[in-house]
Formats: structure tokens, C-alpha cells, sequence
């Protein structure tokens, strides 16, 4: 017999929910989805959670179990929510980076200026760059850092926040799109170099045509970041240093994920307000998982499936 947490059960529940609305939305919208493509990378990290599952029915150490089926389950779910991601192609609605703008104004911020004067300190770019790439990097360490300190609970908060912040960003992105101001701005190419920017006006000529006449056909390596607001990047790091709470990892991760706000700014092409946006996101899932998973505070005994 197998046996799954609560918090294994909602996961599965949103990652079924996802696939439903997707497949619902394809037959709807005649979206042509290439399912295949996505399916050696689902079919590789599944065999990870079925490994969890394995060591489980076994009566190996849970938390181990629970690491394995959490490693397995999120880049499973990030798979099937990308391909909705990227069936809303063409655009439906609107863009709002205009109202976006106008409130960068308001601060005095401009994307375009930012990447200029980060030109001017090439290594100190360099840094920045490496920091918004580790976003994925940090919560595959977390997720290691959980499991093998035995902190189940804690684990399946963090699957659900990050499942429920995934799904709110895409929601509000599909209800008011944007795309940031590296679809608009134009950066001299000897910048671009300079700063070794990771979010380039190339990238956003590329969402913008998507935006325009859509994919034609769906496939895995046609999947591309493409939410400006609320900014996911924000959330992850929220994600890593709030979960890393108590443990040896907090401070160092404190400390590398003060730089993403500057870094996501810049290289990620992000409004100044898409930061806060996804900072209240977060919260909003942090807390609604931890209602979802109230009864489960600790690491309690699995329920048989």
C-alpha cells in the first residue's frame, strides 16, 4: 500500500487541476500542444516522487521519502502550469505595462538608466547575474536542507506556497499581461555587453510577437519566463529565506537574496512595482497554505492512499 501527506495530496490535487484546465482550454481554444515534448522531463522527475514513494512503502526514514517526492512533484507541476503558461498565446487581453510605467515614473525609476549605470561596474553585473540565476539552484538546496534535517512539515509548506504562488502569478497575469520594460526599452548593444544583462530587448521582441500571433504549437523548448507582474523571481527568494528559517542556511541565504531584489530590477527587465507584487503574493500563499495544511503542523503519520 502506498501512503501520502496531506500536503502530497494537495499537491497532486493542483498538479491534476492544472493538466484538466489546460487540456479543457486546448479543446476550447484549439491550442495545438505538443504533450510529448513535456513528457521525458515529467516521466524523469515522476520516477524521483515514485522513488519517494518507494522508500515510504518500505518503512525507510519518512523525511527522505518526503524529500525525493518533493523534489519529484515540483518540477512536474512547473512543467504542466509552463504549458499553460504558454497556451495563453496569443494575447486575449491588453497589456498593462503602460499603468506599469507610469508608476516607475513615480519613484523615479527607469529600467533602461539602472542597466546603463550597472554597466559601469562590469564584475559587480557579473555578480547580480549569477545571483538572479540561482533562483532554482536555492530551492533545489532547500529542499536537500528539509528533507535530510527531517523538517517534513516545513517541506510541504514550502511545496504548497510555492504551488500557490505559481498559480496566483500566472491567474493575475492572464486577468492584466505584462511583459516588463525590456519589450519596450531599447539598450545600446555595448551596454548589453557590459552588464552581461540576462533579460535583453531581444527577449521582449520575442514575448511580444508571441503576444501577437502566438506559438502556433506549444512545445518544451518554446517555454520562456514570460510574468512581469507580480515578479516570481521575488517570490523564490522570499521562498528560500523564509523556509530557511532556524537552520545553518538562513543567514547565508539572507544575505545572497538581498542582492536578487537589485538583480531581478535589472537582468530579470522588472518594473519596480512587479517586486512588491510578488511579495504580496507570497504572503497571501504562505498564509493560505499554512490553513490548507493546518492539521499537519508537524510530521504526522502519512494517510493511506
Amino acid at each position: 500500500m502506498t501512503y501520502l501527506h496531506k500536503g502530497e495530496w494537495l499537491a497532486l490535487g493542483i498538479i491534476a487541476t492544472v493538466v484538466l484546465w489546460t487540456a479543457i482550454a486546448q479543446q476550447i481554444g484549439r491550442i495545438e500542444i505538443d504533450w510529448g515534448s513535456f513528457v521525458p522531463g515529467i516521466r524523469f522527475y515522476g520516477l524521483i516522487a515514485a522513488f519517494g514513494l518507494l522508500l515510504r512503502w518500505r518503512g525507510h526514514a519518512d523525511h527522505l521519502a518526503a524529500m525525493f517526492i518533493v523534489i519529484g512533484l515540483l518540477p512536474v507541476f512547473a512543467s504542466v502550469l509552463s504549458i499553460a503558461n504558454m497556451a495563453a498565446f496569443p494575447l486575449q487581453r491588453p497589456l498593462i505595462d503602460d499603468t506599469l510605467f507610469a508608476i516607475d515614473r513615480a519613484f523615479g525609476y527607469e529600467w533602461d538608466k539602472a542597466v546603463a549605470w550597472l554597466a559601469a561596474y562590469p564584475a559587480f553585473s557579473q555578480l547580480l547575474a549569477k545571483i538572479y540565476q540561482s533562483s532554482f539552484p536555492q530551492m533545489f538546496v532547500l529542499v536537500l536542507l528539509l528533507g535530510l534535517t527531517g523538517r517534513t512539515a516545513r517541506l510541504h509548506h514550502f511545496l504548497l506556497t510555492a504551488m500557490i504562488t505559481s498559480l496566483v502569478t500566472l491567474a493575475f497575469w492572464l486577468l492584466w499581461p505584462s511583459f516588463g520594460p525590456a519589450a519596450y526599452l531599447e539598450i545600446a548593444p555595448e551596454v548589453i555587453a557590459a552588464s552581461g544583462l540576462v533579460v535583453t530587448p531581444d527577449y521582449g521582441a520575442v514575448l511580444m510577437h508571441f503576444a501577437e500571433h502566438g506559438l502556433g504549437r506549444v512545445e518544451s523548448h518554446l517555454v520562456l519566463g514570460t510574468v512581469a507582474f507580480p515578479s516570481y523571481h521575488i517570490v523564490m527568494a522570499l521562498l528560500v529565506v523564509w523556509f530557511a528559517r532556524g537552520t545553518v542556511a538562513f543567514w547565508p541565504a539572507l544575505a545572497v537574496n538581498l542582492f536578487m531584489i537589485p538583480a531581478t530590477l535589472t537582468h530579470g527587465g522588472h518594473h519596480m512595482i512587479d517586486l512588491l507584487g510578488g511579495g504580496v503574493s507570497f504572503a497571501f500563499a504562505t498564509l493560505l497554505a499554512g490553513r490548507l495544511l493546518q492539521a499537519q503542523k508537524s510530521a504526522a503519520a502519512p494517510v493511506p492512499a
